[in-house]
């Protein structure tokens, strides 16, 4: 287990939706991708009329502020996260709606019959999963036949390296973001999904940020769970650090490499 495994640090990360909004909202900021990953993860659901869809570490729930009236008719969408405290935000922007519910779930122990839901979405939260085996069997048995789990994820490449080389460069003793911390990742998540569900297929969405203000990257690195167990002394002079890049081309480039799973069961 690594520490955006460990339950206990990944409920403080999440005891609110304070550090995901602040990762969410550079990404808005600089993304260069004109299509958004967002937007790209849903051009990719294909969902029919009638369907029960169940959401698995929805977060804040933002991704459906635009988009729940897009749903086909008659659909349910149960939106739940391990955090109550993410589902705090939930609860204000989606309490009103009829065709959704809010549960608090762990992807480990899903409170569902065998073969309830036509689709299940997990976005960007297996690799928190402790026992990930575990989740993904509960997933597909709550699968009905045939039925679509649709799992996003990051790469051990793209912003993750680069911040990886960065931070060691400034200092050796930094090792966040080091590859093969995540246990699901772009580069072996088909192999692991291959063992609960026999037809997977990839998908991969390319972009890059170009950061304008240094502080904003110094808030995002901050907020994460990889971070935030450093001593405010061996990052003393980051911001200074990645500031000298910035003024080099008026921004800091960042390659992003993210993508998702489609697995039919």
């Amino acid at each position: 287990m690594t520490i955006v495994s460990d339950r206990e640090a990944v409920q403080q990360q999440y005891a609110d939706s304070k550090n995901l909004s602040v990762r969410a909202a550079l990404h808005q900021k600089y993304s260069t991708n004109p299509v958004s990953f967002p937007a790209w993860l849903f051009e990719h659901y294909h969902f029919i009329s009638g369907s029960r869809i169940l959401e698995l570490g929805c977060g804040t729930g933002d991704f459906w502020t635009e988009r729940i009236d897009r749903l086909p008719e008659n659909t349910e969408l149960i939106l739940s996260d391990y955090s109550e405290g993410m589902l705090m935000k939930v609860r204000e922007n989606f309490s009103n709606r009829k065709n959704i519910t809010i549960r608090q779930i762990d992807i480990q122990d899903i409170p569902f019959a065998d073969g309830t839901f036509d689709f299940v979405i997990a976005n960007h939260m297996l690799y928190h999963v402790p026992d990930l085996s575990k989740g993904l069997s509960e997933v597909s048995r709550v699968l009905k036949p045939g039925g679509t789990f649709y799992a996003s994820t990051l790469s051990d490449g793209g912003m993750r390296l680069y911040l990886h080389d960065a931070l060691y460069q400034f200092n050796p003793g930094l090792d966040a973001f080091r590859p093969g911390v995540y246990s699901f990742t772009l580069e072996n998540g088909e192999a692991i999904l291959k063992s609960c569900f026999p037809h997977v297929d990839s998908y991969r969405q390319h972009d890059s940020l170009k950061i304008t203000q240094t502080q904003d990257l110094i808030d995002w690195l901050k907020s994460t769970v990889s971070f935030a167990s450093y001593a405010k002394e061996s990052v003393a002079g980051l911001y200074d650090f990645f500031e000298n890049i910035r003024r080099e081309k008026g921004y800091i480039e960042i390659p992003k490499l993210t993508g998702m799973f489609i697995c039919v069961k």
